[in-house]
């Protein structure tokens, strides 16, 4: 693939005895939206960490091509910091001004739409109020490659569609390379070009929804069937 943002060729992980990921491969291209499925304990989020830098501990290769950030299930704002500073909190202070913190802060905030919110406290803001703030957070940097932790996992319903339709734009805006670990396969079909399945370690499998966007999910109920076929669920189990 012509300039990727993340090359991993045989990552192997190990924790002890056990084997998370064993020889895996992956690319992902500068302006991708990558979408990566597997059972609880597959090794999604030890792939993401790997690539964010968190884990070191490695064989094999996982170069990043650029900056990288990374936006968790749980939004991790310190509740003593206000929003705008939280939203800068990663980035290099030194001979920054506050003001052109504040500026950056404000930018990305306007981004999320949350502009207004810039000098409140963590604790008065939602679920997806918050989730947003780790949006603008991650965007702050203008990553090459954004990494998304299950970040919709623990909104409801309705805030979780307000979210795939803001990250959609936003990755559209800035156009990074992006790899969203998810249990959701809808999530996965709605905003990705390629669903990656992980299974012992490896990639078993990928699928391109293709379609415009935005997507509609009745328009992809084959691909649906054969990603949950991939993850071992049937038509009469469950999903």
């Amino acid at each position: 693939m012509a300039n990727p943002v993340a090359d991993v060729a045989n990552l192997t992980k190990r924790f002890g005895d056990r084997t998370v990921l064993s020889g895996l491969d992956l690319t992902i291209g500068r302006g991708e939206f990558v979408a990566l499925l597997g059972r609880s304990g597959s090794g999604k989020s030890t792939l993401l960490r790997v690539l964010a830098g968190l884990d070191g501990a490695v064989e094999g290769k996982a170069d990043v091509h650029g900056t990288v950030s990374v936006a968790f299930q749980q939004p991790r704002l310190l509740p003593w910091r206000k929003v705008w500073r939280n939203v800068v909190l990663g980035l290099r202070q030194d001979g920054v001004s506050k003001s052109r913190n504040r500026a950056l802060a404000d930018r990305a905030l306007a981004e999320v739409h949350l502009g207004e919110h810039a000098d409140d406290w963590p604790l008065t803001l939602s679920g997806g109020e918050a989730q947003r703030v780790s949006l603008a957070r991650a965007l702050v940097r203008e990553p090459d490659l954004l990494l998304l932790d299950e970040p919709f996992g623990a909104l409801d319903a309705l805030t979780r569609i307000a979210m795939h339709r803001l990250v959609e734009d936003l990755w559209r805006r800035h156009l990074p390379g992006v790899l969203l670990v998810t249990h959701d396969v809808d999530e996965a079909l709605l905003l990705a070009d390629r669903v990656l399945v992980l299974d012992g370690g490896r990639i078993i499998a990928e699928h391109r929804p293709g379609g415009s966007r935005p997507r509609n999910p009745a328009d992809h109920i084959d691909v649906r069937r054969r990603v949950l076929a991939d993850l071992g669920v049937t038509e009469d189990a469950p999903v």
